[in-house]
């Protein structure tokens, strides 16, 4: 029988990779009970599905690099977040490990070495180390993990690509061009599997260690991926000509076949085949590379082309998950007063978040993405119904105040770094959120290419069983709005009348541990205390940063006066320091 193949997408989310992490503990669980249940014979669904790839950036990257190494090994699923020392992975490196108070530290600032980032990066390598490395015991492969698990990582490349913008042009000037938003893929293999990677990938071998099995250039690539400029060190990474050839912007099936022709960056002979590259986070050029994960998957044979396979549900047989911690929800700003935005400050402003935005834009996506709905595009984003409730149903504090839902998202998505509380708290909603979403939403028909042979294989009595515990209605409402969903101009389940009316979960939840509801999930607050504790971290790493900085002036009493000041600028600027966290974290903080 055929198997419905998956692709994960990651989006960037800083702190808020807490409930990227959250929610890919709790869909490894969900699959592992579903299979442990097919094993024991169970009436339940028994279609294959088969995890083929997955493509981060940023704190996505980081999670879908975690993912590489925990797929193949057993671990603890979270229950209580107030556990430590679990062997959890997701968890352990963003719940319990990463902190602003280790970011704070000045175990980065050596005497004649330079200034790479304003926060202590020493903690980022210490995960990486620990947590990109298998355990080097019989791993356990899961049945539903591709043999070739395929890893996509964005990255921004700050040396840039040349590519030439002349071709067969005689006597024209030689006119060039660098391309920065740059990945890197890497591809599981198994000892004797004899698999022959692509030039654009790098082996992760699971039965050898360190460099060998390509575990160091992992941790490195995931660490250039989370790198957020300036605050965190950027990374530098060795790379091969044959990585480029096609260019990064074409995709794999583009490559496959050759058309357009590949062609190779402009770089100079001298140069050879491999050559360093400095590196940031992936976030700066493609913060959510849902494309990698596409490319991809409509590669795997048989080629899809997407369109009306994808549009209809009986016959979709793959699907990229995309876990959005922050989706994007812009909108044309109607009350937008041209002459009062001409202010430079405002400028400024609209300026950086005009070039972010338009990094990010995919003009060339849109048209496959509205064109019809889709059954192979979904998306698993932060929502809290006890929240919505709470600040809609009449209660002391108007909609508008209304937090968002993740609590890492205070202080421009840094918020989880100053509070642990905060990611456990994200975590813990990651884990709720996606069982909401593999119950109500990730489903398709029971007549579906995939679903129905499987099912038509039971016995009538395994079946009626089966349809009777996991059949679902059609999803036909956005999440949030509740807004009808349209197609061709009529309410979808009328649309999709054509199909069964029993609507089976591609990954069913299949024992208690993960078909109970999980409870709601508390707020958490971070305290006064803790604020001002912090606010001394950040003064204390401040003076030492600035201390280095000033130690390069060649002018001993300049450098002197200045170094005199910094005790007073410290005094001056801590209790408006303190405010500023305070009103920022909102109802977050306790007094």
């Amino acid at each position: 029988m055929a198997t419905f193949k998956i692709g994960i997408n990651m989006a960037g989310a800083i702190s808020a990779g807490a409930y990227t992490a959250g929610v890919l503990d709790f869909l490894t669980e969900a699959l592992d009970e579903w299979y442990n249940a097919k094993a024991s014979g169970e009436a339940v669904p028994m279609h294959d599905v088969s995890i083929e790839v997955f493509s981060g950036a940023s704190a996505g990257g980081m999670c879908a690099a975690i993912s590489a190494v925990m797929l193949h090994e057993d671990f603890e699923h979270i229950h209580d977040t107030s556990k430590r020392g679990t062997t959890n992975r997701f968890y352990e490196s963003w719940v319990n490990e990463i902190d602003i108070r280790e970011l704070l530290k000045t175990d980065d600032l050596k005497p004649g070495a330079s200034i790479v980032s304003l926060l202590d990066s020493t903690i980022v390598n210490r995960i990486a180390s620990d947590t990109l490395t298998p355990s080097y015991s019989p791993y356990s492969p899961r049945p539903y993990v591709s043999q070739n698990l395929t890893l996509f990582l964005s990255l921004t490349n700050l040396r840039g690509l040349p590519y030439s913008l002349n071709g067969a042009a005689p006597g024209s000037i030689e006119e060039t061009t660098l391309f920065y938003g740059d990945r890197i893929r890497f591809e599981i293999v198994r000892a004797n599997s004899g698999t022959l990677l692509p030039q654009s990938a790098h082996a992760l071998d699971l039965t050898k260690a360190g460099s060998s099995g390509g575990w160091d250039l992992l941790q490195t690539a995931a660490m250039a991926t989370g790198a957020f400029p300036v605050l965190l060190a950027p990374r530098i990474l060795q790379r091969n000509l044959g990585e480029y050839i096609p260019p990064m912007w074409e995709s794999v099936v583009s490559s496959i076949s050759g058309t357009p022709p590949p062609i190779a960056p402009n770089i100079p002979p001298e140069v050879g085949s491999s050559f360093a590259t400095l590196n940031v986070d992936g976030g700066v050029t493609n913060n959510d590379p849902f494309n990698y994960a596409q490319d991809y998957l409509f590669a795997l044979d048989p080629l899809c082309t997407g369109g009306e396979t994808l549009q209809d549900p009986m016959r979709a047989d793959r699907a990229v998950i995309s876990i959005a911690p922050f989706p994007t929800t812009d909108k044309f700003d109607t009350g937008f007063d041209p002459a009062k935005e001409s202010g430079i400050f405002s400028v400024l402003s609209r300026l950086v978040a005009a070039l972010i935005s338009q990094t990010r834009f995919f003009g060339e996506s849109l048209n496959q993405i509205m064109t019809g709905t889709t059954f192979g595009r979904f998306v698993i984003a932060p929502s809290d119904a006890e929240l919505v409730l709470k600040y809609h149903s009449g209660g002391s504090a108007p909609p508008a105040k209304q937090p968002p839902a993740l609590q890492c998202a205070t202080l421009g998505a840094f918020g989880g770094f100053f509070e642990r509380a905060f990611r456990a708290h994200d975590y813990a909603l990651g884990r709720r959120n996606c069982q909401k979403f593999l119950r109500d939403y990730f489903v398709l028909p029971a007549n579906n290419v995939i679903i129905e042979p499987a099912l038509d294989a039971l016995d009538s009595k395994a079946h009626a069983a089966v349809i009777g515990k996991f059949s679902r209605n059609a999803p036909g409402v956005y999440a949030e709005s509740g807004e009808a969903l349209q197609r061709n101009g009529r309410p979808l389940p009328m649309a999709q009348a054509m199909a069964d009316n029993n609507w089976i979960p591609i990954i069913p939840l299949c024992s208690n541990a993960v078909s109970d509801p999980l409870p709601p999930v508390p707020r958490e607050r971070i305290s006064g205390a803790n604020v001002r504790l912090i606010v001394g971290l950040i003064l204390k790493r401040f003076r030492a940063v600035i201390h280095m900085l000033l130690g390069q002036i060649p002018s001993w009493p300049l450098r002197f006066f200045l170094q005199a000041g910094q005790p007073f600028i410290a005094w001056l600027v801590r209790r408006p320091l303190e405010k500023a966290l305070v009103r920022e974290l909102s109802d977050s903080c306790w007094p």
